[in-house]
C-alpha cells in the first residue's frame, strides 16, 4: 500500500494524517544529521561488495580447494581446512584458520596494529539518489577493521608440516588478486607464528603457523525513506504527532 494511503487511514491520528510533510521534514532532518556527523577522509575504498572477516575465511578455503583442483591433486592428497584444532585427522594433513586479533581500522601510515589512531565509528562513503525511492537520498557508511588471521598447517612429521606451510604461502600469493577482486580490502603476509605440537588419536601432530593481516570493511546503508517510516512508527507507538 502506498505510503500516502497508509497515512490517510484512520489508524493514524488526525494531526499526523493532515500534516504528512512534517513527517518527511523530521526524517530529512535526521538523515542530514547522520550524514553531517559522519566523519569524512580520503582513503582506499573496498571493492564491492566488501567482505567480512568470516567471508574472507571462506574465500581462503575456496582458494585452497581451487588450487588443488587446478593441479589435479588426488582426493587422498588434498588438504582440508578446519576452523578449530583437529580432534582427529581423517587425512594425513590439515590447515586450521583462526582469528587471533581484531581491532578498529588504523588511520594514516604505519605497520598493521602499530598506529594508535583508530577508526572508532563509521565514515561517510557516499550520498546518492535512492533508486528504489525517487525523491529520497541514501547514504553509505563504512568502517574499517584490522584483523590477524592465523593459518596453521598440521602434519604427522615436522618436514611435511614445513613443506605444507611453504605450499600455503604460494597459494596465498597466487590468489592475492582473487581476494581483492572478491571484496577483501587487503591481505598482507606477516610471517611465521609459533610452532605447535599436539596429540591426535595417540599420535603427535606438528603445526606450522602463518599469520596474515587482513583489512575488512563493514558497509551500512542509511535510507532517508526508511527513516521517515521509523518516525511514523515511533510517533504511533508514543501516541504523539510529529
Amino acid at each position: 500500500m502506498p505510503f500516502e494511503s497508509v497515512l490517510r487511514t484512520d489508524i493514524l491520528s488526525e494531526d499526523l494524517t493532515t500534516d504528512q510533510r512534517r513527517v518527511s521534514v523530521v526524517a530529512e532532518h535526521q538523515f542530514k544529521n547522520i550524514v553531517s556527523h559522519a566523519e569524512r577522509f580520503t582513503r582506499t575504498t573496498s571493492p564491492e561488495p566488501a567482505k567480512t572477516i568470516v567471508e574472507t575465511m571462506a574465500l581462503i578455503k575456496q582458494a585452497i580447494e581451487d588450487y588443488d583442483n587446478q593441479h589435479h591433486t588426488t582426493e587422498d592428497a588434498k588438504v582440508v581446512l578446519l576452523y578449530e584444532e583437529p580432534a582427529k585427522l581423517k587425512q594425513l594433513e590439515a590447515i586450521t584458520i583462526k582469528l587471533i586479533k581484531r581491532e578498529p581500522g588504523m588511520y594514516g601510515q604505519g605497520s598493521p596494529f602499530e598506529n594508535s589512531t583508530r577508526q572508532l565509528k563509521p565514515i561517510l562513503r557516499e550520498v546518492k539518489d535512492d533508486t528504489e525511492e525517487p525523491g529520497y537520498k541514501r547514504a553509505v557508511l563504512g568502517q574499517f577493521y584490522d584483523n590477524m588471521l592465523r593459518l596453521t598447517c598440521w602434519a604427522r612429521t615436522n618436514k611435511t608440516a614445513n613443506d605444507r606451510a611453504l605450499w600455503l604461502e604460494t597459494v596465498m600469493e597466487d590468489y592475492a588478486w582473487f581476494f581483492v577482486y572478491s571484496g577483501v580490502n587487503r591481505i598482507l603476509y606477516q610471517g611465521r607464528g609459533p610452532e605447535e605440537t599436539i596429540k591426535v588419536e595417540d599420535n603427535y601432530v606438528y603445526g606450522r603457523a602463518i599469520d596474515y593481516y587482513v583489512r575488512t570493511e563493514k558497509l551500512r546503508s542509511i535510507s532517508q525513506k526508511e527513516l521517515e517510516e521509523i518516525v511514523v512508527r515511533l510517533a504511533l507507538s508514543a501516541g504523539i504527532s510529529t
